[in-house]
């Protein structure tokens, strides 16, 4: 299953260079002058810039203006955040297409078990990247789609996730939790329920980046 997420993820890190090449040039650094990284690890109380892949149950420290949006979900959905872990920006790439000349910032954090398939993604792209980000981002759920169509339980969480654009952010929320015991009550009720909250983390993901223009 892995294999195949890497194999299409390597065909739209190719689609990415051509992009690169083609129209995508990158924007002026914004007036915030936010950090470019997504996280930075924490090493016996010192910090060093890095962008690695952190395993479950490890410590890292996710940076402006990241940190904020993710704690504002987190206040939301509480122990129903159950993403874990960061993707590196090579492993980002690799899956998604979205190479980091592309955005300013990014964090993509998914849940750290062969089972579980929740995440969130939140890319703060260019401003000429913007649509392309949002396009890869489409075509990766689609992909995910395919995955776990046999999966009821995962392709429920798929297919109600949301991928909403926020000014220059591209947010792509893919929450749920438990919900085993959903699954009796068919794909619908799941899907319902996943939807709500998704619609949970946009809402206040929304409000908190709008809140930054004013």
């Amino acid at each position: 299953m892995k294999e195949h997420i890497m194999k299409a993820g390597m065909v739209l890190s190719f689609l990415g260079m051509i992009l690169q090449f083609t129209g995508c040039k990158g924007g002026e650094e914004n007036s915030r002058q936010r950090n470019s990284q997504a996280y930075i690890k924490e090493n016996n109380g010192s910090e060093d810039n890095a962008i690695n892949t952190l395993q479950a149950g490890s410590k890292y420290k996710i940076v402006t203006p990241m940190m904020e949006l993710k704690e504002a979900v987190v206040s939301i959905l509480e122990d129903n955040y159950w993403p874990d872990a960061l993707l590196s920006e090579e492993e980002f790439a690799e899956r998604t297409g979205v190479s980091s000349d592309m955005y300013e910032s990014f964090m993509a954090e998914y849940q750290h078990s062969e089972a579980g398939i929740d995440m969130m993604i939140l890319i703060e792209a260019k401003e000429d990247c913007l649509r392309d980000v949002e396009k890869y981002m489409n075509e990766y759920r689609e992909l995910l789609l395919n995955i776990y169509e046999k999966q009821p339980q995962n392709k429920a969480k798929v297919f109600a996730s949301r991928i909403e654009v926020i000014n220059n952010y591209v947010c792509y929320v893919q929450l749920g939790a438990d919900i085993t015991d959903l699954e009796s009550q068919g794909e619908d009720v799941m899907v319902a329920y996943c939807q709500q909250e998704n619609e949970r983390a946009i809402d206040i993901l929304e409000k908190t980046i709008l809140e930054w223009e004013n």
